[in-house]
């Protein structure tokens, strides 16, 4: 790896990466927590959990117009500076709606950085190693996803809950410092600018590639419902159904959790390799039927031995959706396009633990739980039958 190609990947790229994932999931132990400190309705706390979710969905419309009007490196610094303001704000602020509100705008900035940066790794990796690059990105999500709650639960435990919230702050800044320090502007390689208005440039884009993104938006949609499904299944089924107690719930999601953060690996070796069907179709289709066996789990063996083949089944989907958008965006409009992409996935996380509950409250769990493992065999067939192979050789000269 050259010098140059080493500071756009290593500090430029999957440092930031890692340290905004691990301030991320600092959040995991401690929301739920502080939340209970600030009301005790269960509607309500649900609310407080969702907010950064919600604003992740409204952040992608910020993200296009910043990266054709400041390009990828300012967004990025912008969106970073905007998640981890309003955390020093959370310290201070005991109020539930104030709360509620600065948890959004969190959610906003998070959006605005995660769309920058898959615009600048769309920019700098060759389409016949992106597999490996962004499924690599997947681990290192993965990875945050392990050390944040463990720093979470630690700072919370050794001082207050509030003071989570600037373990937060401290971690982006370094991620901050990163981005600002050691990533070079790639705006001018291939351009994410054009001459036309906003607004007409966006809805032509819209026009241009109204066919894939139906398809391949609507495998998204399944594919991200079903891959935050199966994390609110899992708990919901071994407490009400099973009734095992939280300890042992943990422990399964766990299981699930290393399986799912060892292969991410395999998954840009068969992208890059095989194509990118080759992951994504078998990924979905193991998820699918993954989720439908947990109706056969009858105590903790059963249900870890699921909660394996999940995360075994969604490691080898690492980086898949990612690297389809990189790979359908045009070079012009790249921003929009993957703003718009960032959209559609971001509403497939956000209906999948509300699909749940929802069918959970009206119905019973058990048919939740086949309707997200129905959602994983539709991501599966939309993308082997109606969306293209994004793979494109290219043939060496003899």
């Amino acid at each position: 790896m050259t010098p140059a190609l080493f500071k756009r990947l290593i500090l430029a790229f999957y440092i930031p990466s890692a340290l905004i994932s691990i301030a991320a999931a600092v959040m995991i132990p401690v929301l739920p927590v502080y939340a209970t400190t600030l009301t005790d309705a269960y509607f309500l706390i649900g609310i407080i959990l969702a907010a950064m979710a919600f604003g992740r969905v409204f952040g992608s419309f910020p993200s296009s117009w910043l990266l054709q009007h400041v390009g990828i490196k300012q967004t990025m610094l912008i969106g970073i500076a905007t998640s981890l303001i309003p955390m020093i704000f959370l310290y201070f602020a005991k109020n539930l709606w104030i709360t509620i509100a600065l948890l959004f705008v969190v959610g906003i900035g998070f959006s605005i950085y995660s769309i920058s940066r898959h615009a600048y790794i769309t920019v700098v990796i060759p389409l016949e190693t992106r597999g490996r690059s962004i499924s690599l990105l997947g681990g290192v999500f993965r990875m945050g996803n392990f050390i944040g709650p463990l720093i979470g639960g630690w700072v919370a435990t050794v001082y207050d809950l509030p003071t989570a919230f600037l373990a937060y702050v401290v971690i982006a800044l370094l991620s901050f410092y990163f981005v600002w320090q050691f990533m070079l502007n790639v705006d001018g390689e291939i351009p994410i600018k054009d001459d036309a208005p906003p607004s007409k440039s966006y809805w032509q884009m819209l026009d241009d590639n109204k066919k894939i993104i139906t398809s391949a938006g609507f495998g998204q949609i399944f594919a991200q419902l079903t891959r935050e499904g199966w994390r609110v299944l899992i708990p919901l089924y071994g407490a009400n159904v099973l009734q095992l107690d939280v300890g042992t719930i943990g422990l399964v999601m766990a299981i699930g959790a290393a399986l799912d953060m060892l292969f991410f690996f395999v998954s840009g070796i068969i992208m890059d390799k095989f194509g990118r069907k080759w992951a994504i179709v078998p990924s979905f289709t193991i998820q699918g039927l993954g989720i439908a066996l947990i109706l056969l789990t009858s105590n903790t063996l059963t249900l870890g031995f699921v909660a394996a083949l999940i995360g075994f089944a969604n490691g080898l989907s690492s980086g898949t959706m990612m690297t389809i958008g990189s790979d359908l965006a045009p070079q012009t409009l790249r921003g929009q396009f993957l703003s718009t992409w960032h959209f559609i996935g971001d509403m497939g996380a956000v209906s999948g633990p509300v699909i749940v509950g929802s069918i959970a409250q009206v119905m019973v769990i058990q048919v939740s739980v086949l309707s997200i493992a129905g959602a994983g065999f539709g991501a599966a067939l939309l993308f082997a039958i109606f969306v293209p192979e994004t793979l494109k050789r290219r043939k060496l000269k003899t």
